[in-house]
């Protein structure tokens, strides 16, 4: 069988125009050389070159590798030019999700100074692993995960980046709207709660939190617009990151409150794996420099 070094050999034969020049440039002996070319024309099974004197002059089926081969070997090259990159830290993708969609608008201006630092790194956003980053990071499907909190797996490595408080976003004429006076949990026993819900395993509200508020009526709706429209509309309540509400304020009819109790305070963890390239280390780093100690990502 053919194999890449054997393709070397031909090559080198062929642009230097003799064994004498190809042995040298190879640094082999021509003895050591005359050797390679045995084995090369046994593992393809004919003879490749017409042995005209001293001189190797290819033949038909010579010439036939030497044409394959000036096709492979430039890929190959390359392939090993992109993997040398790679391993440097000078080229790669970095493929990222979060459990919360509206966390990546503060990330845009923190790419710019990144890419800075490393021009041949891509950042790619994988908006369909928002439902279970966890399992695409484990999976191998991403190299960065941004979660609101923490397991026990050893591989995986866990860094700080922010907390967001939790608070209701309502009607401008709802009846605790107009009392204007931090929520207890009671006030939502009798509310209709809309959630934020992908799936029946996904949701932004952990069940503690459910259960803390007990809420007459739980509606689940899979897109962020649609639960703030029926808030506005006074069909209920919803529940979510104080930074986050804050961009919907400046529509007409909303406003927020707060817990009288600690709600639902989210720490926010940058996971990766242990085994990571520089690019990322520093990417996280970034982040924590960014983010670390702020309530609102959005102002950070």
């Amino acid at each position: 069988m053919l194999t890449l070094q054997h393709l070397y050999i031909i090559e080198k034969i062929t642009s230097e125009g003799s064994v004498t020049k190809a042995a040298e440039k190879l640094n082999l002996t021509q003895s050591a050389l005359s050797h390679q070319i045995r084995d090369l024309e046994a593992a393809s099974g004919v003879k490749l070159f017409n042995r005209i004197g001293k001189k190797l002059v290819l033949n038909e089926a010579g010439q036939r590798v030497v044409s394959s081969s000036q096709k492979v070997l430039p890929v190959i090259r390359e392939l090993e030019a992109e993997l040398k990159e790679m391993r440097e830290g000078k080229k790669q993708t970095i493929r990222i999700s979060t459990e919360c969609y509206t966390c990546y608008h503060w990330l845009p201006r923190l790419l710019i100074d990144f890419h800075g630092e490393y021009p041949g790194t891509d950042i790619q956003i994988v908006a369909e692993a928002t439902r279970r980053p966890m399992e695409y990071l484990e999976a191998g499907k991403l190299e960065l995960a941004l979660v609101n909190g923490t397991n026990h797996n050893s591989s995986l490595h866990f860094e700080p980046l922010f907390e967001d408080r939790m608070v209701a976003l309502l009607s401008d004429k709802h009846p605790l709207a107009m009392r204007n006076m931090p929520l207890e949990f009671s006030d939502l026993h009798s509310e209709t709660l809309v959630a934020f819900q992908i799936s029946s395993d996904s949701n932004l509200l952990s069940p503690d939190l459910v259960s803390q508020l007990s809420p007459q009526k739980i509606i689940h709706i899979p897109m962020t617009e649609a639960i703030v429209e029926m808030v506005r509309f006074g069909m209920g309540i919803t529940i979510m990151a104080e930074w986050a509400a804050r961009q919907y304020l400046s529509t007409s009819g909303l406003t927020t409150l707060p817990f009288r109790s600690e709600i639902g305070t989210r720490h926010w963890y940058a996971c990766t794996h242990k085994d990571r390239s520089d690019a990322l280390s520093r990417l996280v780093s970034k982040m924590q420099s960014a983010l670390l100690g702020t309530e609102n990502p959005a102002m950070g």
